[in-house]
């Protein structure tokens, strides 16, 4: 821009407002908001586009006292930013009646916690009792756990003032006059109260850790206080940026040691690193009944088990991600399940692929899932073309992306390697005409055979196995890698690249 914007603005002159970019707008922003002159530049415009141009507006002047009424005039909650809040907070009294105002929305704003940050600093730093009050007995569970953890990090002498016992504010109960007590109160998330536990005890309030640590174990099916106390923290020195060992590591070990049967039983994602690792400290009947339930997967191991290093055999790395990932239980329910319903009884290593180990349970298989080559929201479609799942379960990243996962399937004994070629061309056609492609071979793949049959057509995923294709029932060649399977329509998909 050759002319001089913010004395156009002080004029009055705005038509040019209506033709920035994206750019130019957060630049104006910017700049009107570090002019010295600015209470004369907003006199100058805001009469003109507050109406037209309301967010442009309300992004220079909201925490900007002189113009509280306008702000508030123009304020949707929907545009604050925390950064914003934050500003707000600081500079104007609009900050507290906004926050007061909005607080419910501010705190529970699709699962971002950067407002609570703000709000929580602000509310100590101003030394705001009223908003620390409501923070410490607020409704969601998940905001107290934030609120606890922050007190008991940053104000540790306040503990006792905030609560006259912080172990009873884990609950949905909130012992305020009045208030309508029931017989089942809402819980803590597990890994919430898990994690404010151990942090009790690394702030020497170890009285308060086993009190806490009884209600769990107690109210608590399964809790992740194994891990925790067993996992050191991460230190770095931020003089010399080297990694510090964890100061509380041994007062962690001879906690975990002092109930590591209960632990190891009621742990949710630890038991399996901790018959891996940490035996010693484990009675040897828990650890036999638990060597048996996974039998299926470690009495007959793969030629990679000569791979075996220090960080165990990649059974062992395979299942001990299943187990890390709170999947564990699941896996025994399902081995029992399906070994029930089989008439053979039959187990052991059947394949790895590029996205999942194989094991078959009698008559099934069961796949240790690391990933998914498709990070689409159906990741595969249900055809009669591809392998039933009779039972699956993902777990994903932020970005969608499958880091682990667990499939059971018929096992299949019928190889495809033989069979006449033209099957290979008369799937591709059925897999079209049902509105589908593939990106990944069906035969002589780098990983091994992606097909093979099924013991009879009737055993194809679909309502009614008498229509399918004639070719399908002489030859019921199915998928039997439920991955990479997209409409064919689709000109973006999401699939993850070779190298991740």
């Amino acid at each position: 821009m050759a002319f001089n914007t913010l004395e156009y603005l002080k004029d009055g002159k705005v038509d040019f407002v209506f033709r920035c970019t994206p750019y130019d707008y957060e630049h104006l922003i910017e700049i009107v908001r570090k002019s010295p002159n600015r209470l004369e530049i907003i006199k100058g415009f805001l009469p003109k586009l507050k109406e037209k141009l309301p967010l442009f507006c309300f992004s220079i002047i909201y925490d900007i006292p002189e113009f509280m009424a306008e702000s508030y005039e123009l304020l949707d909650i929907k545009n604050v930013t925390p950064e914003m809040l934050n500003n707000l907070l600081h500079n104007s009294p609009l900050g507290l009646k906004v926050l007061y105002e909005y607080f419910d929305t501010l705190l529970i704003h699709n699962g971002n916690t950067k407002y609570f940050d703000y709000i929580v600093k602000y509310a100590f730093n101003s030394n705001n009792k009223e908003i620390i009050y409501k923070l410490s007995r607020y409704k969601d569970l998940h905001i107290r756990y934030l609120f606890m953890n922050y007190l008991i990090k940053n104000y540790p002498e306040m503990i006792d003032t905030v609560y006259d016992d912080i172990t009873k504010y884990t609950t949905s109960v909130t012992y305020e006059q009045y208030e309508q007590l029931t017989f089942l109160p809402k819980l803590m998330n597990p890994d919430d109260i898990s994690k404010l536990a151990v942090l009790l005890l690394t702030n020497n309030r170890e009285k308060d850790y086993r009190k806490l640590k009884e209600f769990i174990i107690k109210d608590y099916k399964y809790n992740y206080l194994a891990s925790m106390l067993l996992t050191n923290d991460i230190i770095i020195d931020p003089d010399t940026s080297r990694l510090l060992i964890d100061p509380n590591k041994e007062k962690k070990e001879k906690t975990f040691r002092e109930d590591a049967d209960i632990l190891f039983k009621t742990s949710a994602n630890y038991r399996f690193s901790l018959y891996l690792r940490h035996k010693e400290m484990i009675s040897q009947e828990l650890l036999d009944n638990f060597a048996n339930r996974l039998k299926y997967f470690l009495d007959n191991p793969s030629q990679d088990t000569q791979k075996s290093s220090i960080f165990g055999t990649p059974e062992e790395n395979n299942l001990e991600s299943i187990y890390l990932y709170g999947l564990g239980d699941l896996l025994e329910e399902w081995v029992e399940k399906y070994m029930d319903l089989s008439q053979s009884k039959e187990y052991g290593f059947v394949g790895n692929g590029s996205t999942c180990s194989c094991y078959r349970i009698g008559d099934y298989v069961i796949k240790l899932v690391k990933t998914k080559w498709s990070y689409e929201d159906v990741i595969c479609p249900n055809l009669y073309l591809i392998v039933k799942d009779y039972e699956e379960i993902y777990l994903r990243n932020k970005e969608g992306i499958v880091k682990g996962g667990l499939e059971v399937q018929k096992y299949l004994t019928r190889k495809a390697i033989n069979i006449d070629p033209k099957y290979f061309r008369y799937f591709d056609l059925a897999l079209d005409r049902l509105g589908y492609r593939r990106t990944d071979t069906l035969t002589k793949g780098i990983c091994g055979e992606n097909t093979m049959l099924l013991d009879t057509y009737r055993d194809a995923d679909c309502q009614n196995p008498e229509k399918v294709p004639v070719w399908f029932r002489k030859c019921p060649l199915v998928l039997v890698d439920r991955d990479r399977i997209y409409p064919k329509d689709k000109m973006y998909i999401k699939q993850l690249r070779s190298g991740y």
